[in-house]
This record gives structure tokens, C-alpha cells and sequence, in this order.
């Protein structure tokens, strides 16, 4: 869908194109221009551009502040509170389990068997 709705607009864009070669050339020139007065903007508005840069910098530094914070507090309370539901979990068998990792022996014996079914019917 997203892909047919590219095409038309990109088909609608081409269609209003000029035709006349001069038309063309106008257009063409005013793109130019209007990416030049773009491109040179903090060059004729240099107080602007300074006052942009400071706040981008006091921006900066509030985001990096807020990502701490954020970080710090997810590590305080979100991985204290899993460190302690894990910790209030005792281990069972821990000697037996130690050459069988973290299965039991409920875990190893299968939940059916072949024979199980013959004698169900």
C-alpha cells in the first residue's frame, strides 16, 4: 500500500513538472536558490545560530541529566527487586542439581510414554 502511494505522488510530482525547456531552467534555478539561502542562513544570521547552539547545549545536558536519573533508578529499584525475588528463592537439591545445571528430576522425566498409551486403550 505504502509502496502504491509513493508512486502516485512521485508520478503526481513528475506530471507537474514543467514541459518548456525555459520553465524548466526557472525552476531549476530557483531550487538552487532556495538551498543556497538555506545553506548559508547562520552565515547572514550569526546571532541567531549562536543562540540556537546554546540552547542545543543546555538541551544536551538536560537529556544526558534525565538519562542518568532514569538509569539510576532503574538500577536501584528495578534490578534491587529481581536481585531480592531471587535471592528469597531457596535453592533446591543444590548438591544434586550441580552436574545437571537447573533441571530436577521432574524436568528429566518425560510426561509420557509409549507404553502409557498402549494401556489407556
Amino acid at each position: 500500500m505504502a509502496l502504491l502511494r509513493t508512486v502516485i505522488v512521485v508520478g503526481a510530482v513528475i506530471a507537474l513538472l514543467p514541459s518548456d525547456r525555459a520553465q524548466q531552467e526557472r525552476l531549476q534555478q530557483a531550487a538552487v536558490d532556495a538551498a543556497q539561502w538555506t545553506i548559508t542562513y547562520c552565515e547572514r544570521n550569526a546571532k541567531s545560530c549562536e543562540t540556537a547552539a546554546a540552547a542545543w547545549d543546555v538541551f544536551k545536558a538536560k537529556a544526558e541529566f534525565a538519562a542518568g536519573v532514569a538509569y539510576d533508578v532503574a538500577m536501584t529499584h528495578v534490578f534491587k527487586a529481581s536481585m531480592d525475588l531471587a535471592a528469597n528463592q531457596a535453592p533446591a537439591e543444590t548438591s544434586a542439581l550441580s552436574d545437571r545445571g537447573t533441571l530436577t528430576d521432574n524436568d528429566l522425566e518425560p510426561r509420557w510414554r509409549a507404553g502409557d498409551q498402549a494401556r489407556a486403550r
